[in-house]
């Protein structure tokens, strides 16, 4: 089983959480402007986990099961 900070977090970048955690947490651009470094699209199919992601990191304490509940559902949602 995949540990979740490995998971990909938006197929777009090819970044996993934990990548996603260090871009954010050395940046201090807005969230619209750091989504970009991370997938590099404007694209808004990953929105809710890396919106998560980035007020968790803002905010210090990563809850990574809930990160991979919303990556999961996303997921879920691109297969239909």
């Amino acid at each position: 089983m995949e540990k979740l900070e490995d998971k990909v977090i938006c197929e777009c970048g090819e970044k996993t959480v934990a990548q996603a955690i260090e871009i954010f947490k050395h940046t201090d651009l807005p969230y619209k402007k750091a989504k970009k470094l991370v997938t590099g699209c404007n694209q808004t199919c990953c929105r809710r986990p890396l919106m998560a992601l980035f007020n968790m990191v803002e905010f210090g304490e990563i809850d990574y099961e809930e990160i991979a509940f919303l990556i999961d559902a996303k997921n879920d949602r691109l297969k239909d």
